[in-house]
Formats: structure tokens, sequence, C-alpha cells
């Protein structure tokens, strides 16, 4: 699904407003469970996601990355193709509000590039959207 994500919270006692949205969601092919499930494994051309494992292999090397590289890595792949602002990232892996300094991101990034691209000059996995934040690219070879 291209766009926003959203999470609703409805109280159990409204359960049947929360039916009501559904059943306005279901027709367009979004389901609250596909929407909030994340994925255990993750592949995107060479690299394999593994979150339960907590661990990243490129082909059959296997790749050390800090685990804020990781959940950045991850969450970029949780919404592949998706543009990410660098707050929606910043909220993600530091669980907190965003205070508009992009170099913390931008040298988090520029790291895991160095772990992850073959040319990190010209990424093929994490690509940048300009005035946006960044995006896990879609590759031929997904699983997902």
């Amino acid at each position: 699904m291209a766009g926003k994500i959203m999470i609703l919270s409805v109280p159990e006692s409204d359960g049947d407003v929360f039916d009501r949205i559904i059943s306005v969601l279901q027709p367009l092919g979004i389901s609250e469970v596909s929407e909030i499930t994340p994925k255990s494994s993750i592949q995107i051309g060479e690299l394999h996601i593994d979150s339960s494992g907590h661990s990243i292999k490129k082909g059959k090397k296997e790749i050390n990355l800090t685990n804020t590289e990781f959940q950045m890595l991850y969450f970029l792949a949780m919404h592949k193709g998706m543009a990410m602002s660098k707050e929606q990232i910043y909220e993600y892996v530091w669980n907190g509000e965003y205070i508009f300094d992009d170099s913390n991101i931008t040298s988090h990034i520029r790291r895991l590039r160095v772990k992850i691209e073959d040319d990190p000059a010209n990424p093929q996995y994490i690509q940048t959207v300009r005035g946006v934040g960044y995006k896990m690219a879609k590759l031929d070879n997904d699983n997902w």
C-alpha cells in the first residue's frame, strides 16, 4: 500500500465503530492484520533481514549492524517503496519526539549504506527522496 500509515486505537467498548471502519477499508484491500503485523523475515534483492534473530545477510555474508542501524534498516524495509520522512524514521528508531536535527539520521544512513551497498555513492537499496527522507527500493526478487 502506498501512502500513509494510520494506526487506530479503539476501546473495546467501541467495537461497532471499529467494525464499521474495517468494513469501509476491506473493499480497498486493506486489512487490520496485514497493516500491523511485522514481518519476521524480509528479502530485498540479496539482502535478508531477520528481525527475530536481529541479523542481516547480504548473500551469504553476515553484516554487523548497530541496534540503531538495524532498526532504521528494518523500518525502511517494512515500508519498502514508500518514502519515509526523517521524522517518521526518528520516531520509530528513537521512540521520541523529532528534534529537527537531520545530521544524526543522515550519518546513520551513510554508515548503513557503507555496510550494505555495493557502491554507497550510488545506492541500490536505501534511496534518498529529496525534500522528504529515504525509502527502501523495490527490487526484482523481493519476497513481499
